[in-house]
């Protein structure tokens, strides 16, 4: 299936590892080029390195810290200066920690909103008005399954990715005379290094714990970041048009509600 992507121009916020990796991988397959961050450069060195020579002219990286609010612009003005414009946003980076309600202090809460909500506000905005200059652009907000599972261990996260999911639809509503589409994604287990940091697997030899893995979905089994970034692809492609103002869920199956 020709998606369609080659020459566009795509950041992914939090493209050093994982989901952000693949889908910024995925990207450059597809002809596109792609400008990555996230806050180390050292990671950022080694997705660059994963392009290798053939898409090495298409990705550029910047280390940015989306908890600063400076930061979002200063990634928008890099992609802009590099490659001309920007057609598609992904937004990826960031993580909020698990742990006991009772222990979590309001820092903790300030923290992990001020880079999983907030980031992805400032990122929209910040690309918004470029795209709403060229009269067309797609944001993709990954965002993630907790947000529609609500669980006493996860609630910084789960409260954030809730808000998102809202802001996904709400910021669909303003774009769209923009020409602008914006969808959010909910990815459930998928197999990164924050997983296994979470469920406390041998990261060591790269041994993830199947039977606790295989109990984690429906399916049986735990999703890969190719996947998500897969369906990145193709909702941010011709093929997706008339997708807009979704929350749509990659899980395995683990999302029982009537809607996600």
């Amino acid at each position: 299936m020709d998606l369609g992507l080659e020459g566009k121009i795509v950041i992914v916020t939090g493209g050093s590892k994982g989901i952000g990796r693949a889908t910024a991988l995925a990207f450059l397959h597809e002809g596109a080029s792609v400008l990555v961050c996230a806050r180390g450069q050292q990671a950022l060195d080694e997705t660059v390195e994963a392009a290798g020579p053939v898409a090495r002219e298409r990705i550029n990286s910047i280390a940015a810290d989306l908890m600063k609010p400076t930061a979002s612009k200063q990634v928008v003005t890099r992609c802009i200066e590099r490659f001309g414009r920007i057609d598609i946003l992904v937004n990826n980076a960031g993580s909020a920690r698990p742990g006991d309600f009772l222990q979590l202090t309001d820092e903790a809460w300030i923290d992990d909103w001020m880079l999983k909500f907030f980031g992805y506000v400032r990122m929209a905005r910040a690309v918004l008005g470029p795209m709403q200059r060229q009269g067309n652009g797609v944001i993709i907000n990954i965002i993630g399954a907790g947000g529609l599972n609500p669980t006493a261990n996860y609630m910084i996260g789960g409260a954030a990715n809730a808000a998102l999911n809202h802001f996904t639809k709400a910021l669909a509503d303003a774009a769209a005379k923009f020409g602008v589409r914006v969808i959010g994604i909910n990815p459930g287990p998928i197999l990164t290094e924050r997983l296994l940091k979470m469920r406390g697997a041998n990261n060591t030899v790269g041994q993830p714990d199947e039977e606790t893995f295989r109990r984690m979905t429906p399916l049986g089994r735990i999703g890969k970041p190719d996947e998500v970034a897969d369906l990145v692809l193709f909702l941010a492609s011709n093929r997706g048009s008339f997708i807009h103002g979704a929350n749509i869920s990659i899980d395995g199956g683990t999302t029982k509600g009537l809607m996600g």
